[in-house]
């Protein structure tokens, strides 16, 4: 009896969403993804906002079984990214070899051997002349050879050469690290290993940066945020496996809510099946749209999935030093804090956005202070300690970046935004 399909199996926030894989509209990502794989010699860099879905369209056009994934977190040493490619591909720690050879000596006709060691005989007659052979053997052991080993399993093998090394998350390797690990990415390509790097889009050249000689041999792929028309794909499509046909304006507004990224999107609508009771396949086909009251419900789940609990409270806390004589405000929906709670409340509120611009987050903070608002330049320097509050807390995620020079502020996880505006810690008096 076949297995019934289940909504995990259908929404897949953490791993390759088989079912329910869209092709973004007129991008064109897959096609020019793999014509630059298969460019020799050049590394592809994928360009994009966190949690975009990079990895899942390398998989896509690679394959699972031929993408081999290095992260660059925890690479302390060169040699660590060559170490992790020859554990994917299970190359052993060390190789021992059987050796035989064979040495052939001309002796006369009734020479016979003793041991190792050829003997005339004494009854040796005439002058006819064979060969004896001795055969002697040993082993020999071969430790990893790293980068070269890689070379020649990926570059020089047909059974691997459609393999890619995929590293992810360059940036997060130490600086004097990246540097060799760049020339080391350049050697490779040269001798035809496939190489993609995945970076955020304030790292994407950190590659180039650590080997200038790049220049001109890394092809840049960017990948935005997803539109909401291919984001609600993903939901009507998988309801549809489910045999639920979704109202149309109930998957828009869930890809509202997912802030461009087909990752969180596939967490809302597993959540969506939980709060409406969508374990399985349905035995019949059926209708559904998601109630206001629903709405509410499944996404304050799925912040269970996104959890910035400690990150916000240092947010919302601000710098401890001048926290007692920060003037409180009032807010529109009842509660009570300082500037650093009234620019969370801002950038939490509609219409949503991930990037904020000086009069726009002005704008927000007027919106939701009930009341006399924060001054711009107060704002503007809770923005500056927030960005050096979350690089604290999480040096290398970029949770909330100020740019000072162009009054700009960004939150490059939608996660964090999904966080701010459904769970209810910014409903509690600071």
């Amino acid at each position: 009896m076949a297995t019934k399909l289940t909504a995990h199996d259908v929404f897949t926030p953490s791993s390759f969403p088989e079912h329910t894989y869209v092709a973004r509209g007129d991008d064109d990502l897959e096609a020019k993804l793999r014509f630059a794989i298969a460019t020799k010699g050049q590394i592809v860099s994928l360009s994009g906002p966190s949690k975009s879905g990079k990895t899942v369209l390398v998989e896509r056009v690679v394959g699972k079984d031929k993408l081999v994934p290095v992260v660059g977190a925890g690479i302390k040493d060169p040699d660590g990214v060559w170490t992790r490619v020859l554990d994917w591909l299970d190359a052993p720690d060390e190789e021992r070899a059987q050796k035989m050879w064979q040495l052939a000596t001309g002796a006369r006709a009734g020479a016979k051997a003793e041991g190792d060691i050829i003997v005339a005989s004494g009854e040796a007659s005439g002058e006819l002349t064979t060969k004896a052979t001795r055969r002697a053997g040993g082993s020999a052991s071969k430790k990893r050879r790293g980068l070269e080993q890689v070379i020649e399993l990926l570059g020089r093998s047909k059974e691997h050469a459609d393999h890619v090394v995929l590293v992810d998350d360059f940036h997060y390797m130490p600086r004097e690290i990246q540097i060799e690990v760049a020339k080391q990415l350049k050697e490779a390509a040269r001798r035809d290993v496939k190489i993609v790097t995945a970076s955020v889009p304030h790292r994407a050249d950190d590659v180039v940066r650590a080997n200038p000689e790049l220049r001109g041999r890394v092809t840049v792929i960017d990948v935005s945020y997803w539109r909401p028309r291919d984001l609600a794909k993903i939901a009507t499509n998988g309801f549809d496996l489910l045999h639920v046909d979704m109202e149309q304006a109930s998957a828009e507004r869930l890809a509202h809510e997912a802030a461009g990224s087909p990752q969180l999107m596939q967490a809302i609508c597993l959540y969506a099946c939980f709060v409406l009771g969508i374990g399985e396949r349905m035995p019949k086909r059926v209708q559904e749209r998601i109630r206001d009251e629903d709405f509410v419900k499944l996404c304050r789940h799925t912040t269970t999935l996104t959890d910035f609990r400690s990150l916000v409270d240092a947010l919302d806390t601000g710098p401890r030093a001048s926290a007692s004589d920060r003037k409180k405000y009032k807010f529109v929906d009842g509660t009570t804090g300082d500037v650093y709670r009234a620019v969370l409340k801002a950038i939490a509120a509609e219409p949503l956005a991930l990037t904020f611009g000086y009069e726009e987050i002005l704008r927000r903070v007027r919106d939701v202070t009930k009341g006399e608002p924060a001054t711009g330049s107060s704002v503007t320097g809770a923005c500056a300690h927030m960005a050096r509050l979350a690089a604290a807390q999480q040096p290398t995620a970029h949770a909330i970046v100020w740019d000072e020079r162009e009054q700009l502020l960004e939150l490059p996880d939608p996660y964090l935004s999904f966080y701010l505006r459904w769970s209810d810690r910014l409903l509690q008096d600071a």
